[in-house]
């Protein structure tokens, strides 16, 4: 039970996402614990997954490049 509860916030906000994209509800409360609520489930779709099969930087990979260019200005500036 201890994942479980350290995913249901996750899980919810997924869920609200999916409800509020798709005008749909969900029934089963635990289907997107291990998948993102916009995934079609295969792995090679190229408008699912298009930053691993071209090359393209995630968003989390923006964001750390992003937070790494701000920290060493902030050094450079001491």
């Amino acid at each position: 039970m201890r994942r479980y509860h350290e995913d249901r916030g996750l899980m919810s906000r997924r869920r609200k996402f999916y409800s509020h994209v798709m005008h749909a509800e969900v029934d089963s409360a635990g289907r997107f614990r291990k998948r993102k609520p916009l995934d079609c489930g295969r792995a090679g779709c190229k408008l699912c997954h298009g930053e691993k099969l071209y090359d393209r930087p995630s968003v989390k990979d923006l964001r750390a490049q992003e937070a790494f260019r701000f920290d060493l200005q902030l050094v450079q500036a001491q």
